[in-house]
């Protein structure tokens, strides 16, 4: 844990006040009037008494948290531990994670020496990342507000903000299970199994069109199936941009994709599918994904993974998808070159920002 790094400084009260004085004792000393003197001392007294009550203490106060894994955007509520190892009690302090909590304060009646105290708050990590350590902020103004102590607390903890969840199509994860058959221990039949009906949609393949019952309602009705999930799933996650664009344009689409990557991979997950990830970016990753663990390591890589810039794929680089009977394709960085996706033998579904 690093050292905590404290400041001592006037509020914005204080220099109103520091400047009254100051202008007041320069007409003392101008003027040599009594009047003027007595002015000057009172307005310099509520300074001294500030400055010399103010707690020196606060860097003395260490904090415990916990490591936390988050979605971007999403609220929590973290649990901080604050140890005063000072000699000197603590008041009315205000406690902030700039990272997190923006312009909130939690206030800090007391802090008693050699006691522990347990705090809740309120933060939402809006950006995406993977940070070691996290800093909190802790201020007094105590007892007259014209002086302000600051300390800050670097504490030795993980934070890491995931990608936020993104809604994507139903029929994204179902154009995988109406492929499959249905499993043995609910029908002894060989296919999928026939769950309903619903409105068809212009987009959709046509062959999934219930013919007989269109005829007698007058529009477009598709069956719908359900199947198991083939057992391997391959997902391309592309993070390269297109030859000649900067890194920094696309963001909100390249974020909204690690979103859909990050929603699917759970999403199949839970349908007790395994996925083989590939990660296109400076290097090529891989993952493989069966189960929580897995699963959390890629999150971790997803939120710290940034754009790449435009290189050829490495000769069969794709082999190891080809034995999978689907692959989802995500070009994050917004490039997509069909002679790459038309060299595996199975469907392709590429999932990019027009899936929402």
């Amino acid at each position: 844990m690093a050292a905590p790094i404290r400041t001592f400084e006037l509020t914005p009260r204080g220099h109103v006040l520091a400047w009254l004085c100051a202008g007041s004792a320069m007409a003392a000393w101008l003027s040599g009037d009594d009047n003027a003197r007595l002015a000057a001392a009172l307005l310099l007294a509520p300074l001294l008494v500030d400055f010399l009550l103010k707690p020196r203490g606060l860097a003395l106060v260490t904090a415990r948290i916990a490591p936390r894994r988050t979605a971007a955007g999403a609220p929590f509520v973290e649990a901080v531990h604050l140890h005063n190892q000072g000699t000197r009690r603590l008041r009315e302090c205000l406690l902030h994670e700039p990272k997190t909590m923006r312009d909130q304060r939690t206030l800090i009646d007391r802090l008693t020496p050699g006691a522990t105290q347990r705090l809740e708050l309120h933060c939402k990590s809006t950006t995406r990342s993977h940070h070691l350590e996290r800093v909190l902020l802790l201020q007094s103004s105590w007892p007259l507000g014209f002086f302000a102590v600051r300390a800050s607390l670097v504490v030795a903890t993980e934070l890491v903000t995931e990608p936020a969840r993104v809604r994507l199509r139903a029929d994204v994860v179902q154009a995988v299970a109406d492929r499959d058959p249905a499993p043995r221990d609910r029908s002894q039949l060989p296919g999928a199994e026939f769950h309903s009906l619903r409105d068809h949609l212009p987009e959709e393949d046509a062959r999934g069109v219930h013919a007989l019952r269109s005829a007698m309602l007058g529009t477009l009705v598709r069956r719908v199936t359900y199947g198991r999930l083939p057992r391997e799933i391959g997902l391309v996650l592309d993070l390269r941009r297109p030859p000649g664009r900067p890194l920094t344009l696309g963001v909100r689409r390249f974020e909204w994709s690690l979103g859909a990557a990050a929603a699917l991979v759970e999403t199949l997950l839970a349908r007790d599918a395994r996925i083989r990830v590939l990660v296109f970016a400076s290097r090529t990753a891989h993952h493989f994904v069966a189960g929580p663990a897995q699963l959390r390591d890629l999150m971790t890589f997803l939120a710290e993974v940034v754009a790449s810039p435009h290189r050829p794929l490495e000769i069969g680089v794709l082999d190891e998808l080809r034995q999978h009977e689907h692959c989802f394709w995500i070009p994050a960085g917004g490039f997509l070159s069909h002679d790459e996706t038309k060299g595996l033998p199975g469907p392709v579904t590429v999932i990019g920002a027009e899936a929402e």
